[in-house]
């Protein structure tokens, strides 16, 4: 089976291109012939990783809208007549292209959509006329989250209008995104630093809808009651200067670790060394998390976890099983729970076995099965 994946991007470093690169690599490792096409900016990206299937740099570049001359790029069509079926991994705007390729060499169109890419375009005008399109011509449409599926339908108008087939929904299947379950298994080194200290940890940019001002806020309740709490975020991003800037107003300085970017190895440390996974997202303007690859990863490292219940949290976090989740923005509720793990070693032990077998369960090796099992079934 010959398969075209279009994607933006091919870099573990960032949300997109970490789902491509590990979902490409565990494809092929099941003898799906897979070609990956990207744009010319990702040449060096791609080399470095020394990927072990085609890569053609025949996309262009990212844009987040189509009233620019460089739209006019994404109504070209690629050459797909030699494969078996034509799959976008991402909605808005590469699905344009897949779609249109697929349909004039009259191949299988799948596509996926992560979350505010696959929604937010179709709340303006003409970025929603091409992205039902493509979802009416999708023969499998995968989402990560049951979040994101209502969305979609919701926003679509898909049933509701008289843009909508009557009686028709879009085939849309959740299917979770991954983890890479064996990379955090690898014990990295302690960071002594912490001992003796409760250790809350956020992995992400930082900016405003991550939620990390909730955070903060949560955490002057958590330590009127606990003094040994430590915050530590990882990641970096155009909110940083306003997180401290509140950490200050709130007093924290000295509970509160801006540890920046870590990768590789170093990331799995914090990981491992943290005591409480704390991640609290927002919705704001339709922007959310579909699913939250972060959580899986903190689970994989059997970290008990604290969640908002925004977007497609709850497919990532069970609730009461592999983490506590409070309602969006409550910082009280965030509090309670923060407090809740802290002064219970046998709860934080227990979710965090619980969490490590269902990441075990969404490894990347597991996703990659059902993409396999999809791919069989639009060629049918």
């Amino acid at each position: 089976m010959k398969s075209a994946i279009f994607s933006s991007t091919v870099s573990p470093k960032d949300g997109y291109g970490n789902i491509t690169y590990e979902l490409t690599r565990f494809l092929s490792e099941k003898g799906v012939d897979i070609t990956l096409f990207l744009p010319e900016s990702q040449k060096e990206s791609a080399n470095e990783l020394s990927l072990p299937f085609e890569v053609r740099y025949e996309l262009p570049e990212y844009i987040f809208r189509l009233y620019q001359p460089k739209a006019l790029k994404f109504w070209k069509r690629i050459n797909v007549s030699e494969f078996d079926l034509v799959h976008s991994l991402f909605a808005f705007p590469y699905c344009m292209i897949a779609m249109r390729s697929a349909k004039k060499y009259k191949k299988p169109f799948i596509m996926g959509a992560q979350g505010t890419h696959g929604v937010r375009p179709l709340t303006y005008f003409p970025e929603k006329l091409v992205l039902k399109k493509c979802y009416s011509q999708a023969k499998k449409i995968t989402v990560p989250s049951l979040f994101t599926k209502q969305m979609i339908e919701k926003h679509s108008g898909h049933g509701h209008s008289r843009s909508a087939v009557a009686g028709k929904t879009y085939p849309i299947e959740v299917i979770h995104n991954g983890v890479n379950f064996e990379r955090f298994q690898k014990p990295q080194v302690k960071l002594d630093k912490y001992r003796g200290k409760i250790v809350l940890l956020t992995v992400g940019g930082l900016w405003g809808r991550k939620g990390h001002d909730i955070v903060l806020k949560a955490l002057s309740k958590v330590i009127q009651k606990r003094k040994d709490v430590h915050y530590v975020m990882v990641g970096e991003g155009n909110g940083r200067g306003q997180l401290e800037k509140l950490t200050d107003q709130l007093g924290l300085q000295d509970h509160v670790e801006f540890a920046g970017r870590q990768m590789a190895d170093d990331l799995v440390s914090y990981y491992q060394a943290c005591d409480i996974y704390v991640h609290t997202p927002k919705i704001v303007d339709l922007k959310f998390e579909g699913f939250g690859i972060v959580y899986l990863e903190a689970s994989a490292c059997g970290k008990p976890i604290v969640a908002t219940d925004a977007g497609g949290i709850k497919d990532a976090v069970i609730d009461s099983q592999t983490g506590l989740i409070a309602d969006d923005g409550d910082i009280d509720g965030v509090a309670d729970r923060i407090l809740r793990l802290c002064e219970d070693e046998d709860l934080r032990r227990k979710l965090g076995l619980a969490g490590r077998e269902y990441a075990e369960k969404n490894s990347w090796s597991s996703i990659a099965e059902k993409f396999e099992s999809l791919y069989r079934s639009v060629n049918v």
